[in-house]
């Protein structure tokens, strides 16, 4: 997927910097990369540890290699890659024809410069999951009653994704945040139960929708300081 990406990229004559490989304002992506990370990390492996300690964790054979192969796998081949792809590739080619003509996400402190390429984006990278349950290819079909609420969940992620693509003007924020949220989902659903899952999530989620205020506050300030 991602050699298709650069291809093209390099056939076309585009700059990297378009497709978001190249920050705008490297020290703040750094630094909300690393915290988006951290919000997510950080509660999964405090909950893995508790549920050790407290003797209800489904494993206690932690490995620290296994643990590491998971960040690596979720963090770079899953969060990286789909975001090169999605947000770095189809946002940005889709920006190229549709207007960003809206400012304001859900709330009114969130605000970035958007347009249809990241709704239609966003449908894309939701649709795409489907291949968990229906795949051609292998002739496999295995509707379940939460389906619609995943690809539902999917756009959602994808809204959020693009907005932080906008905002950030690169790839690696969004790809941190895909990723950090993959690798806790995963690490949780190995070392512990269902309920202390979902609190860990819970306390992340929480977390991570109280930064984006500042988060898009600071985005814009940059963005406003750069055009002086």
């Amino acid at each position: 997927m991602v050699l298709i990406v650069l291809l093209v990229i390099i056939l076309s004559k585009k700059s990297f910097k378009t497709y978001g490989f190249f920050p705008e304002y490297p020290s703040f992506t750094l630094k909300w990369s690393l915290l988006f990370i951290a919000i997510f990390i950080v509660p999964a492996v405090a909950s893995i540890i508790l549920s050790i300690v407290l003797g209800i964790a489904t494993q206690t054979n932690v490995s620290s290699t296994s643990i590491i192969s998971t960040i690596i796998y979720y963090m770079v081949f899953v969060g990286l890659i789909e975001e090169i792809y999605f947000r770095g590739y189809v946002q940005s080619r889709l920006n190229e024809v549709f207007e960003k003509r809206w400012q304001k996400l859900v709330f009114k402190a969130w605000r970035v410069d958007y347009g249809a390429s990241l709704l239609i984006t966003s449908t894309i990278f939701a649709l795409i999951h489907l291949i968990n349950y229906w795949n051609p290819l292998t002739s496999m079909w295995k509707p379940v009653w939460w389906m619609p609420i995943h690809i539902l969940f999917c756009f959602i992620f994808g809204c959020i994704a693009g907005a932080l693509r906008e905002a950030s003007g690169d790839i690696y924020t969004p790809a941190s945040l895909h990723g950090g949220i993959m690798t806790a989902y995963t690490l949780l659903s190995i070392y512990t139960n269902v309920l202390t899952l979902n609190i860990s999530l819970f306390i992340s989620w929480f977390i991570f929708f109280w930064s984006l205020e500042p988060f898009f506050r600071k985005a814009e300030r940059l963005k406003s300081l750069s055009l002086v």
